[in-house]
């Protein structure tokens, strides 16, 4: 074999070789960019929270049930910002006898962190108004906790709940929740239920169950 002959054999050799480094090298660079690829795919995937986490989750957010203001009044506080903040009316046919009955909630602030809402129930009689309203019918609440809440349900058929619990060592202290129902009986707002909770520190999370 000449040596020009042996020469192109050479050149042609190392073309080659270095043809199958250069395959090599994109080879590597491709299965690195599909292994990144398949990272953010994963992470894109994989859920913020759990199926666990998400059939355990219950909304913070509480209602009282009451909806569409009628007239609803907003006042000055004091220097030290206390007092009666708001007031809202809510017209409703509780005992369902074609008249227009009449709930009322007021906020009361306390120029702390804790606050209260209190509420007026009363009933339209010939245009007469007469207040059913059970003693001791209104919040009591902080930032912290809520150590009684009351919602009111209209359907199928009009009642109130109230759900409380005793203050303890400090407002975060829980303590045994009782919930109790009221229903219309003769024209009044009827205590018909009472039941143990559980201990707890923020009742509004027993209205969720």
């Amino acid at each position: 074999m000449s040596d020009e002959q042996k020469g192109s054999i050479n050149f042609t050799t190392i073309i080659m070789l270095l043809i199958i480094a250069v395959m090599g090298v994109m080879g590597v660079m491709m299965l690195d960019k599909g292994q990144d690829d398949n990272v953010v795919n994963k992470v894109a995937a994989s859920p913020k929270i759990s199926t666990t986490a998400k059939e355990n989750y219950k909304p913070s957010i509480f209602s009282d049930g009451l909806r569409n203001v009628a007239q609803s009044t907003s006042f000055n506080l004091d220097e030290t910002g206390a007092g009666i903040a708001k007031s809202d009316m809510f017209l409703v046919d509780i005992n369902q006898d074609g008249y227009t009955d009449k709930i009322t909630k007021t906020r009361n602030e306390t120029g702390t962190a804790h606050f209260w809402e209190e509420y007026k129930i009363e009933i339209n009689k010939n245009g007469n108004w007469y207040d059913i309203t059970p003693s001791g019918f209104r919040t009591t609440e902080g930032t912290e906790c809520a150590l009684q809440k009351i919602q009111f349900v209209f359907e199928p058929k009009f009642k109130v709940i109230k759900i409380s619990r005793p203050w303890k060592e400090s407002w975060t202290t829980p303590s045994e929740a009782t919930k109790t129902i009221y229903e219309m009986k003769d024209g009044k707002l009827t205590q018909t239920k009472t039941e143990k909770m559980g201990v707890i520190c923020d009742v509004s999370q027993l209205f969720l169950e």
